[in-house]
């Protein structure tokens, strides 16, 4: 039986979402593809979504936000790239090293994440998270290293390059600007970053917010002919840098 294909509301709301953030032709192309081939491939998402979940059972997570991308971690990053180094700003409690770490050949692991490096109120909360990350590396002694920073202070001292690098830090468009023009001087020709929350805030709502997609966008639009977007789904967006 044939998979019918139906596009949600929340598919018109997500490109009207991308037309108000200034969103190019590119962006649009990739996200109606990937929803056009989502019927064809939700078996293979579950697949991946359950058995990374089977994997974090033994391990100390308050949330999970990372299984619904393993699917695409895997095909793409399987694809395009064989033994790499991966670069990760935002690790919280070690979700997305963990897939990393136990299901790709790596030269090189590193976590960056401000957890408990501020004495404000939620310093308990993120000292519990840090604990957490380092409970659920353990198994990984030695094959990643990790920085308690903040990315702008990270990208100032860091002078290694990079395959893969996963943008999940602080979600303002500022920001995310900084930390996708930093990881981009600092990305291997060839090499793939990955920005988490590309849908981010409130997708109903016709005002432009300070949110991710702004500073996305931009940065695609002033690197058309460096960068190419492989894929653009609900959740993250791929791009792949070809000069």
């Amino acid at each position: 039986k044939k998979p019918i294909i139906m596009f949600s509301a929340n598919f018109y709301y997500r490109l009207n979402y991308q037309l108000r953030n200034n969103a190019n032709t590119s962006v649009f192309l990739k996200y109606i593809k990937d929803r056009f081939l989502h019927p064809f491939v939700s078996k293979k998402k579950k697949y991946f979504k359950e058995q990374h979940r089977n994997y974090l059972s033994k391990k100390k997570l308050t949330t999970d936000y990372f299984s619904i991308n393993t699917y695409y971690w895997d095909s793409i990053l399987n694809k395009y790239l064989k033994n790499f180094s991966y670069l990760e700003i935002g690790s919280w409690e070690g979700n997305s090293a963990l897939y990393i770490l136990k299901n790709f050949k790596t030269k090189n692991v590193v976590c960056v994440d401000i957890w408990d490096l501020y004495n404000d109120k939620f310093k308990e909360e993120q000292l519990n998270r840090f604990k957490n990350f380092k409970y659920n590396l353990e198994e990984f002694d030695k094959k990643f290293s990790f920085f308690k920073s903040t990315s702008d202070k990270f990208f100032e001292n860091n002078k290694e390059k990079f395959d893969v690098i996963y943008i999940d830090g602080a979600h303002e468009a500022p920001q995310v600007y900084k930390d996708l023009s930093n990881s981009w001087n600092c990305l291997n020709n060839e090499g793939i970053i990955i920005c988490d929350d590309y849908f981010y805030g409130n997708l109903y709502n016709n005002q432009n917010e300070n949110v991710p997609a702004i500073s996305i966008n931009k940065f695609l639009n002033e690197n058309k002919s460096k960068a190419k977007i492989i894929c653009v789904n609900n959740t993250q967006i791929f791009l792949k840098k070809i000069k």
